[in-house]
């Protein structure tokens, strides 16, 4: 069992750097590695009790990916820069606020003005938002204005994926209370309901140019909930069969969207002539290939100013960090927190952030 659960985590390993176009599979191992190495730690316990030589090769597999695990769990924090700045310090906050709870017909207005208030708590001075939910009817259900007339944000940035007749949006956007001059966004071909804009946002005398996206989730759906809720039933073996098919297809089709939308964003990064700020809900985990992607060119905020363990999702599904904000080696940033409020399926984020100032 050892040496069959030393060969998965080093799968896991190879989650990040194999594009799920090639091989989808090892995707699905790159979700599992916290829990394949939760598996190596017993086993380490288990052999230092009984048998200590052979601890050697699950050491030595952790050890191999040693990198990775602080991409999951932070012992320490940093609340201050350790870094000499060469502006002013500013703070960034992303959260994913599920259409604030549009279809909770009995709560839906309780839960929009509860994250209003956290909003206005928290005070970033940017702010990205996904799942956005706007409408025409100011008196129905305000969002976009009430943000932008009772908060100190004065600009915003926002783009709709979908449309209703009713005048209903229902998008992503960037709120900041520096201005904007420059804006724009990357639409992904295949994928109708996923969007990131950019916003080039003048701070002091510099110029940052802020990603805000998000990427295509796996959209299981009720009938999906239910067949993994009855697993631990007398499921029939055809219904296994099919239920199992299905999930596993909609996993492939978001691991390879998700591998093209963030080289799309990545190449788009690459050509921006500002130091860059992405805040998104990836929908994809540390030990991915979209996160890998990303974080060749940028700095993850939670590894380095974050503590603890970090999950943002709190849906249906397992929680992972599919929540992320990342910077440009232009930026540092401290202060990195994962908020406890629970008035959508995501935990937000936040942290400080602000110009490196040169040799």
């Amino acid at each position: 069992m050892n040496i069959l659960f030393s060969a998965v985590l080093l799968l896991c390993y190879a989650a990040g750097v194999v594009s799920p176009r090639i091989f989808w599979p090892l995707a699905l191992l790159g979700m599992a590695y916290p829990f394949v190495l939760m598996v190596h730690l017993g086993l380490l316990v288990w052999w230092a009790i009984f048998r200590p030589k052979r601890m050697l090769l699950s050491l030595a597999v952790i050890l191999a990916g040693w990198s990775h695990l602080s991409d999951y769990f932070r012992p320490w924090g940093r609340t201050a820069p350790d870094q000499a700045l060469a502006g002013p310090e500013f703070k960034v906050m992303s959260y994913n606020v599920r259409l604030f709870d549009l279809y909770n017909w009995s709560h839906n207005k309780h839960t929009r003005d509860g994250i209003f208030d956290l909003l206005a708590l928290e005070n970033a001075d940017i702010l990205c938002l996904q799942e956005f939910y706007s409408t025409d009817n100011t008196v129905a259900f305000n969002t976009k204005d009430t943000l932008l007339t009772h908060f100190r944000w004065t600009q915003l940035h926002d783009a709709y994926t979908q449309h209703t007749k009713r005048g209903q949006h229902f998008g992503i956007a960037t709120l900041t209370t520096y201005p904007i001059i420059d804006r724009g966004n990357i639409e992904f071909p295949d994928d109708l309901n996923n969007l990131c804009i950019w916003s080039d946002v003048v701070i002091g005398a510099d110029t940052l140019r802020v990603y805000n996206a998000h990427l295509a989730s796996i959209r299981f759906g009720d009938e999906d909930y239910r067949f993994m809720e009855g697993l631990d039933t007398h499921t029939p073996n055809d219904s296994i069969r099919n239920g199992g098919a299905r999930i596993l297809k909609r996993l492939h089709d978001a691991f390879v969207r998700r591998a093209e939308e963030t080289g799309m964003i990545a190449a788009h990064m690459h050509s921006s002539p500002h130091p860059v700020i992405y805040c998104g809900d990836l929908n994809d985990t540390p030990m991915s290939y979209s996160y890998d992607q990303l974080t060749t060119q940028l700095t993850d905020a939670f590894v380095e100013s974050g503590r603890g363990v970090g999950h943002t999702y709190i849906g249906a599904f397992p929680s992972f960090r599919i929540d992320h904000i990342l910077h440009g080696p232009e930026l540092t940033s401290w202060g990195f927190r994962t908020l406890p409020d629970e008035l959508s399926d995501h935990h937000p984020i936040t942290c400080w952030m602000g110009r490196v100032q040169g040799p």
